[in-house]
């Protein structure tokens, strides 16, 4: 077990971070293409996707298929302005991934790398649920014709890859390596020493007067 661990740790754990970071370049959330009189640039039919990079940047997001863009005249807001929890997430990678390579300690590598990708992990979630609610929210500032029944504004904001992925891979990064910071830790702990046992009174034995 404690030899798995280390190899997650010292060969893994950068990789799996490597390949959080690159995750941002995929869809974290989309504006469904069914989405009542189109949403923002895009005209019915067309799905309006923002990127890790579009979170981070908070340029304009992308609409496919192209030849569903409105023209300029008929543009409405669909930036969601720069995220700083997601920058913030990326920052975190990028101390993770300089703590499996700097440190040589590996309780204090394990440690290093696992509070940094546990809390990416956690402001990564964060940040989706702030999303997802603010394009929700735009969703329904931007609605001109009635919902078909059964269908409620948050059915046309949906999560994309990019988060599942990212959040995937923080999670299986953060895991082994807590586990093994523990392990670590419990080995250098020093043994408890035993108690002396009290030992019985010696009595030296009465010499006979002759």
């Amino acid at each position: 077990m404690q030899r798995v661990l280390q190899v997650v740790g010292r060969f893994l754990s950068p990789t799996g971070l490597v390949l959080a970071g690159l995750c941002f370049l995929l869809p974290f959330a989309t504006v469904a293409c069914d989405t009542p009189g189109g949403f923002g640039r895009a005209a019915p039919g067309g799905t309006t996707t923002y990127t890790g990079i579009h979170l981070i940047t908070g340029t304009e997001p992308d609409v496919s298929p192209p030849d569903k863009v409105r023209p300029p005249a008929q543009w409405q807001d669909d930036r969601l302005g720069a995220q700083p929890l997601a920058t913030i997430v990326v920052l975190l990678i990028l101390v993770g991934l300089v703590a499996t390579i700097v440190l040589t300690d590996a309780g204090l590598r394990r440690a290093n790398v696992a509070t940094a990708a546990g809390g990416a992990l956690v402001l990564l979630v964060l940040n989706q649920a702030f999303v997802t609610g603010a394009l929700t929210s735009m969703v329904g500032d931007q609605v001109t014709t009635p919902l078909p029944a059964g269908k409620e504004l948050k059915d046309y904001v949906n999560t994309g890859p990019g988060f599942v992925f990212c959040g995937a891979l923080l999670f299986v990064t953060a895991i082994p390596n807590a586990i093994g910071w523990l392990l670590v830790r419990r080995g250098a702990a020093p043994p408890e020493q035993a108690q002396p046992q009290a030992q019985p009174p010696t009595t030296t034995p009465a010499v006979p007067r002759y």
